[in-house]
């Protein structure tokens, strides 16, 4: 029986992932590489919506891949997720577009005068579609930050938390959600936890773990894997 999420069958979502290792392993008509990072997904999902558009309809974006969560000694409360789980990314941002001043950082996509120089978001899901697949994968809903430099040691990734309160970190989230919303295409970010940020001597690393975790929830809903 077909998953139905927010009324459309996911097998009519658009299936992406970052870099072959996050791969959920789905035939190759199913499934597309779009790169690591906010300027390589944006232009290999634009690319691949231009050349698909033609020949079947889009209905949804499902973007999967691996994240890193933010742990209890940074943010001083349990995490909603846990190494190895999938997660629905119930909202994005665009968290590091700015300038780091000497009285902290200048967040360009704050409102200054009435305007915004850019778009940061928030960029948040289909609540319909993010409740039906919390509920079909058993996972939780989470506050996802997108960066360009990821936090690596455990002052950047308190200083993070504190400024966008966000409980996983990606480089591709926002960036795909700000082409789906141009498209008028709906977004699933469905990510599995392989590490903790901060330090990464403490990030109990297993990217393979949480590859094997979006695989086993994802490759039984679409025939033919």
């Amino acid at each position: 029986m077909t998953a139905i999420l927010g009324g459309i069958p996911i097998t009519e979502f658009l299936v992406v992932y970052p870099a072959p290792l996050e791969s959920p392993g789905l035939p190759v008509d199913c499934a597309y590489e779009v790169g690591v990072g906010k300027v390589a997904a944006t232009m290999g999902l634009y690319s691949l919506l231009l050349q698909l558009e033609t020949r079947r309809p889009v209905r949804g974006v499902l973007l999967c891949g691996t994240a890193g969560a933010c742990p209890e000694r940074v943010r001083g409360s349990k995490p909603p997720v846990r190494l190895g789980q999938v997660c629905i990314v119930a909202s994005d941002t665009l968290a590091d577009e700015g300038v780091a001043t000497a009285a902290g950082f200048l967040d360009l996509g704050a409102a200054r005068e009435g305007q915004r120089l850019i778009d940061t978001g928030p960029f948040p899901a289909n609540p319909r579609i993010a409740n039906d697949a919390a509920a079909v994968f058993g996972a939780p809903l989470v506050r996802g930050a997108t960066v360009s430099t990821c936090s690596g040691a455990d002052d950047a990734a308190r200083a993070l938390y504190r400024r966008v309160h966000a409980d996983v970190e990606t480089m591709e989230g926002a960036a795909v959600a700000a082409v789906c919303r141009r498209r008028e295409i709906p977004l699933l970010q469905l990510r599995a936890i392989g590490n903790w940020t901060g330090d990464r001597a403490r990030g109990e690393w297993n990217l393979g773990a949480a590859v094997d975790a979006l695989r086993h929830v994802l490759q039984p809903l679409f025939p033919g894997h």
